[in-house]
Parts: structure tokens; sequence; C-alpha cells
């Protein structure tokens, strides 16, 4: 059996963006996991794809938009256990900076100022050009190939809704050959 500090050396090694995404996988928390260990995961996920945007020049745009996605998830978490821990401070009224006080702080994760933003947009023509030469004749079926909802495909493709890693990933395995840059663009901002 391999342990999780085994596994996380072998994301670590991870040079190019499918090998990060598939490592990573492999030791992402179960569902059942605290809320600490998914905020440390999507801190870690999201150092292993900055390094794979310097190890992986393609995907280099797409690596840092993971980066920054997986940064976001951890920051929400350590809001919530902030606010939780800010809750239970005022359910047993305990004075500012006791002990509480100090793990909420902690548990903040910084936002480095001027980092730039990334923000992944669906390129709509190529998009339903690519979903017609696939052959899916529905929003229906073209969800059932990527492994969703069909409200999300829908809600994406009638840009309601940015897409994600879970529709990024889906729409690459149901379209294939079509890659990254041809179905999604990134966009910065500051």
């Amino acid at each position: 059996m391999t342990s999780l500090e085994e596994l996380w050396s072998a994301v670590q090694s991870a040079a190019t963006l499918r090998r990060a995404h598939d490592a990573l996988l492999e030791v992402a928390p179960s569902r059942e996991a605290t809320r600490v260990e998914w905020r440390d995961f999507h801190l870690r996920a999201a150092e292993v794809y900055r390094r794979v945007a310097e190890t992986d020049p393609g995907r280099q745009r797409e690596a840092l938009f993971f980066a920054e996605q997986q940064r976001e998830k951890a920051e929400k978490i350590a809001q919530a256990l902030a606010a939780d821990a800010g809750a239970r401070r005022r359910r047993r009224r305990i004075e500012p900076g006791g002990s509480e006080g100090t793990a909420a702080q902690a548990a903040r994760v910084p936002h480095q100022i001027g980092d730039p933003r990334y923000a992944v947009r669906l390129r709509d023509d190529a998009f339903t050009k690519a979903v017609r030469l696939a052959g899916f004749h529905s929003d229906y079926a073209l969800a059932k190939a990527m492994g969703l909802n069909r409200s999300t495909v829908k809600r994406a493709r009638d840009g309601e809704l940015r897409p994600g890693a879970r529709f990024i990933s889906g729409a690459l395995k149901a379209l294939a050959p079509f890659e990254f840059e041809d179905l999604f663009e990134v966009e910065t901002s500051e």
C-alpha cells in the first residue's frame, strides 16, 4: 500500500498538465474528509499547477487557471473555517484575542495583491462545431458523455456559467481530438 506522502511525491514530480491532473485525482481527499483536509489539498494542488505552468509551457495559461481555481477554493474553505471559529467564539463568549481567534487567523489564506486572475471562457462557435462533428445531437447526449448534468452543459453553453475543471475535462474527453485551445480561451485580469 502506498502512503499519502508517497502519492504526493508523485504529484510533485508531474511535469505536464495531464500528469498533474491524473496524479491529483489519486491524492484527492474522500467526500467524508474534513474541510481542513480539503483546504490543504487545494493549497497543495495550487502549488502543483503553478509549478506545472513553468514545466509545461504549452499549457501554461491552463495551469495558471487551475492554480487560481484551487487557490480560490482553499480561500473559500478558509473563510468558512474562520466564520465557524467566530461563531463558536460568540457562542462560548470568549473574549477577543483568545485561542479561538488565533486559530481563525491561522486558517485564513492570504491573497497576494497583484496576482493576475484567470477565467476560462467557452469559444461558442468552435464548441458548437466540435459538438456537431462529434455527433452529439442534444445537450443531454453531450452531458452524458461529459459526465455532467444537462443543466450544467446548457448553462455553460448559454454563457450563464463559466466552465470549471469538471466541465473542461469532460469536454476534452467527449470531444477528442479537440484540445483546450480549440474549445476554450483563458482571460486574464489584473
